[in-house]
């Protein structure tokens, strides 16, 4: 009787997808053999085995492909969306989701700060409303901690493109407008 696989530590999509290829290609090998009718029973066992074992590795690659699409590859860029404004969340999230960025979500300032040192991604949305104020400081507190993402501030109301003479958002690279259109936050940051 055959023995299961060990299982392996999920690998990038590129192996994925070749491991995949791989698997597939010695099952059609395995079944040519075993269409041929002057094989003996010790080549059609060895090339059931080869089709048991090669199902199971396709199985894992699978698997593996599965968690890859939920969870985006090691290549895709992460956003960072601090507001305690559902509605501003939710249009934000959507709009670089759909742009293809892996989306995180803070509800706070502080939780938005934690984030944003922690799992460092490639820019981050920040409603400077958020948490009565704070979030103003963000951008300053990230910089000083590191971080070197791009930051835009969302504003109530802005005067003109990019960050206002005497601007309060220090650190941040850019303000829009709360009542922003969607090629201004184009603008902004590098869409996919």
């Amino acid at each position: 009787m055959n023995q299961p696989l060990p299982l392996r530590a999920p690998t990038r999509l590129d192996r994925c997808v070749h491991d995949a290829r791989n698997a597939l290609a010695a099952i059609f090998a395995a079944t040519e053999v075993l269409g041929r009718a002057d094989s003996q029973n010790e080549t059609l066992h060895r090339a059931g085995a080869v089709i048991a074992r090669q199902t199971h590795e396709l199985t894992d690659r699978i698997a593996e492909l599965m968690t890859h699409a939920r969870h985006g590859t090691e290549e895709t860029e992460r956003a960072l969306v601090v507001s305690d404004d559902a509605r501003l969340l939710a249009r934000l999230g959507g709009l670089l989701s759909h742009a293809g960025y892996r989306i995180d979500l803070a509800v706070s300032t502080v939780a938005g700060y934690e984030a944003l040192i922690r799992e460092q991604p490639d820019f981050a949305v920040v409603d400077l409303r958020t948490s009565a104020g704070e979030a103003r400081t963000l951008g300053h507190l990230a910089r000083g901690a590191g971080f070197e993402g791009r930051l835009i501030a969302i504003e109530d109301a802005v005067p003109t493109r990019g960050l206002p003479a005497g601007s309060s958002a220090a650190g941040f690279d850019a303000v829009l407008a709360r009542s922003f259109e969607p090629q201004l936050l184009r603008a902004a940051i590098p869409f996919n």
